[in-house]
């Protein structure tokens, strides 16, 4: 090319140094060659090297209506147009067309039909190919990318020197904004099938865009005609389970308003259509909500949580609990906090315009929120009420039920709730994992820009979980009925344990009780001499409200109590982590990703009540930031688990009155008064495993043989040691603050509990010794050893734990009961594991039936539109 004299030739080069290939061609050749390809990128020698040039600059004009091709009648006017694509955003000069060929399409159309997106309706000067929208609009979905981002990177690709201001370039952020908004929804309705409606978009109903899970029951789609009549025990089969629960990253700012950023399509796709639900807000602005169970509930938090500023606190959100995809009108903004008004809002809109007879709601405060649903319920508009021969059930996540009193797990836990299979309700909280990365970018745009955005992302989340339920249904189905017959043989080994009449009582127990939950719970034992931890707490509070009401304790709109419980309750979230990852407790096949999203939410309760523990310790704040300079700053930061919370108890190093004035007036009390009541309840809940153990350790040896029986057996007395030494380790945390706070002398009756004190009389005995002996001569080819410190009879004394206050007189009533609560928690597990099996079976069912449904529907729509 040096040979070329630059004022006899002009010669571009086309392609861009990344380009697969380059031509050079001369001025006329390279107009000729792009009368169809007006957006390429070309290069011009200038004689020494390659500058960066235009097709507009060299005089290329295109005609739309053609393809580029002549147009026998062409508008007169030759516009500039700015064409968005990506990488790079052109300069171009284009023509309409005027001639028949046209079909006398209009500016928009032509440009329409040129793959080119308007950005306004009169007489655009931007455009963006369709191309470039749909990039955009897949990058904000998995990447979150931004238009500001976007618009930003595609300017420094057209002209690195731009942003700097050497260069010019038209500023099309908002018109680009504007663009792919209007793309994201038409993709959205296109989807959905609204061109075809006859009466138009405009008709669209709620919900109606959304991206429905597969598996889920849906009337008159993929369920069987006659599943109404099914016999009443397989009924399960069509049961919706929804997962509800609040998020309070999705947050956004006070900025534009409704009126100037409406969303395109408000109520079409997954959030609440908006004006009906603000109007029936305002009916219950100073509503108020009350929890007498769970502690660290979010309707602790709902009154103080930083709202200043705000115009949404957060949002609630209905999934499908079996696989984790968002109902249509299932998300709603929060205002201030969970408040039941606008969670009920959202729940029953989620459930609008369903069909259904059994529907089982996960919710991690079910135990209150059910508390007058039907009352409330009643307040809602009519089209959004449930039919009155709907059955309900509410129930606790299966992770979340851990922060709730044993009472309140026992009776709402979603292990022993019917049909619901191995659900463990969680899911939800899974999705907000999937949502918050949008979060950056939602909380200062306008409403209508925030909602738009949270439409695309949970569109791709159903989408991704519908087209991936093939292969989960399949390796769901694989585990399900290992673990179904696993459990099945567990509880047969349980059952040989007792007779044929008691278990035809305690099989009418647990189905009396499934039935009216006010009857005798199976799942919970009958403490008699000992307060239960709920009966300490309601106690405690009620001193205080006496406090309350003679001045003398700030509450700061919060109870004390709760306060504590919710520090007790993290610290046993905290020990349950350590024993998973010690593999002292039995665990699921996905190990690692369980304990990973346990450590997430203790993280958001350490996060929580370190915002109230500044109003109840101020002392504690500065004991923390005189401990933080002493760590090693190259350290890493230490696991959830092993964080200290600070409590009362755990203000080491300090005196009796420094404690005193690091928290508010009584407040050390109260958390003896909870440990000693933990102390208590612990030791009650250990004395009942024990019994069980031993219970277990004497039918084996009466009646196990065989290499194979005596490993089961092995194991399943395993399982019950392990559940009694967790319940030892949370009376040695109680005692140990109870002694940090009193001392020694406070509570005599609370001793130091050591290894040696966890056995019952006969738990070591010569039968048991004789078991292990024969246990390990099975499959031995010689004498196998037996432990030596394995005490004998007359050596034997009683521990301490069975004179304390609670041990019973009548040992037999104690081990009656402990033997019925690991009998139908067995017959639980072998339940719901059967369920799954048959849910999933069901679920395979359902969604092939739902991918093929819409197929004649959608020819049906082709002929009615022709």
């Amino acid at each position: 090319m040096d040979t070329l004299q630059y004022w006899a030739h002009k010669v571009m080069q086309i392609g861009d140094a990344a380009a697969n290939f380059r031509f050079v061609q001369c001025i006329s050749c390279c107009l000729s060659s792009h009368q169809r390809s007006p957006l390429h990128e070309i290069q011009e020698w200038n004689g020494s090297f390659w500058v960066n040039s235009t097709l507009r600059e060299i005089g290329l004009i295109y005609q739309l209506g053609h393809g580029g091709f002549s147009c026998p009648f062409p508008d007169d006017l030759a516009r500039t147009m700015t064409v968005i694509e990506a990488p790079i955003i052109h300069e171009i000069r284009m023509r309409y067309c005027r001639c028949a060929k046209s079909d006398n399409a209009d500016n928009l159309e032509q440009l329409m039909r040129n793959a080119w997106y308007p950005a306004t309706v009169t007489d655009p000067g931007t455009c963006a190919t369709f191309r470039c929208l749909e990039t955009y609009r897949m990058y904000n979905i998995v990447g979150n990318l931004n238009v500001q981002d976007f618009i930003t990177a595609l300017e420094r690709v057209t002209d690195s020197s731009a942003s700097s201001g050497l260069t010019w370039l038209p500023d099309r952020y908002r018109q680009f904004q504007r663009m792919a908004r209007q793309w994201a929804a038409l993709k959205r309705l296109r989807r959905a099938g609204r061109g075809h409606d006859p009466e138009g978009v405009e008709k669209t109903k709620l919900g109606q865009c959304a991206v429905n899970c597969w598996a889920c029951p849906h009337d008159g789609r993929n369920l069987p005609d006659d599943w109404r009549e099914v016999d009443p025990k397989y009924q399960f089969l069509y049961m919706l389970i929804l997962a509800v629960d609040a998020n309070f990253r999705l947050k956004n700012c006070l900025r534009s308003n409704e009126i100037d950023d409406p969303s395109l399509g408000p109520g079409w796709g997954y959030l609440v259509e908006p004006r009906r639900y603000h109007r029936h807000l305002k009916k219950y602005v100073n509503k108020k909500d009350a929890s007498t169970c769970i502690a660290f509930a979010a309707l602790l938090q709902k009154d103080t949580r930083l709202t200043s500023g705000l115009r949404v606190s957060g949002v609630g959100g209905v999934v499908c609990a079996r696989y984790e995809c968002m109902r249509p009108n299932g998300l709603g903004d929060l205002q201030k906090g969970e408040r039941y008004t606008n969670m009920d809002w959202i729940v029953m809109a989620a459930l609008a315009g369903v069909s259904l007879l059994l529907l089982t709601i996960s919710y991690d405060i079910a135990c209150q929120w059910k508390i007058n649903f039907k009352e409330r319920q009643g307040k809602l508009p009519e089209d959004m009420r449930l039919p009155k021969e709907v059955k309900i059930q509410c129930a606790l996540p299966v992770w979340h039920a851990g922060s709730h009193n044993e009472p309140c797990q026992n009776e709402n836990s979603l292990s022993f709730k019917p049909g619901v299979g191995k659900t463990d309700g969680e899911g939800v909280e899974r999705t907000w994992g999937r949502t918050n990365p949008a979060a950056h970018h939602t909380k200062d745009s306008g409403l209508g820009q925030r909602a738009d955005t949270l439409e695309g992302v949970i569109d791709n989340q159903n989408f991704l979980k519908n087209i991936g339920q093939g292969d989960a249904l399949q390796r769901k189905l694989v585990v399900a009925i290992a673990e179904r017959d696993k459990q099945v043989t567990n509880f047969k080994d349980v059952n040989k344990t007792v007779s044929a009449e008691v278990r035809v009582e305690w099989k009418r127990m647990v189905d009396d009780w499934l039935v009216d939950p006010t009857k005798t719970n199976p799942y919970t034992l009958k403490l008699k001499d000992c307060p239960t931890e709920a009966e300490v707490r309601l106690q405690v509070r009620k001193d205080e409200e006496k406090l309350n009401v003679s001045g003398t304790t700030p509450l700061h709109g919060r109870s004390t109590t709760a306060f504590l419980t919710a520090g007790i309750q993290i610290e046993d979230a905290q020990q349950r982590i350590v024993a998973e990852l010690a593999g002292t407790v039995l665990i699921a096949a996905d190990r690692e990703n369980k304990i990973e999203e346990w450590c997430h939410a203790v993280l958001v309760k350490i996060s929580k009540f370190r915002m109230l523990q500044t109003i109840y310790m101020p002392g504690a704040v500065w004991a923390m930031e005189n401990a933080d300079p002493a760590r090693d700053p190259d350290a890493a930061p230490p696991r959830p688990e092993k964080v200290k919370l600070w409590m009362p108890s755990e203000m080491a190093g300090a005196d009796e009155d420094d404690v005193l004035r690091g928290c508010i007036p009584g407040l050390v009390d109260m958390e003896v008064k909870l440990c000693v009541a933990q102390c208590d309840n612990s030791l009650a809940s250990l004395r009942s495993r024990l019994h069980a153990k031993r219970w277990l350790i004497g039918f084996r040896n009466e009646n196990v043989s065989g290499q194979v029986q005596a490993t089961k057996a092995r194991t399943l007395i395993g399982q019950v040691g392990e559940r009694a030494e967790s319940y030892a380790r949370r009376y040695r945390r109680g005692r140990t603050a109870v002694v940090q706070l009193k001392g020694e002398d406070a509570f005599p009756h609370l001793r130091e509990l050591k290894p040696e004190h966890v056995v019952l009389d006969g738990d070591n005995g010569e039968s048991d010794v004789a078991a292990r002996k024969k246990l390990a001569m099975i499959g031995a080819r010689r004498g196998a050893r037996v432990p030596r410190n394995a005490p004998g009879t007359s050596k034997r004394v009683m521990s301490w734990i069975w004179t304390a206050p609670g041990a019973l007189e009548k040992e037999e009533e104690r081990l009656h009961d402990s033997i019925r609560i690991e009998w139908a928690r067995a017959h639980a597990r072998k339940t719901r594991w059967s369920e799954e099996v048959m849910l999933l079976r069901e679920e395979m069912r359902r969604t092939i039936v739902l991918e093929t449904f819409h197929r004649p529907k959608q020819d049906q729509k082709d002929r009615n539109a022709k």
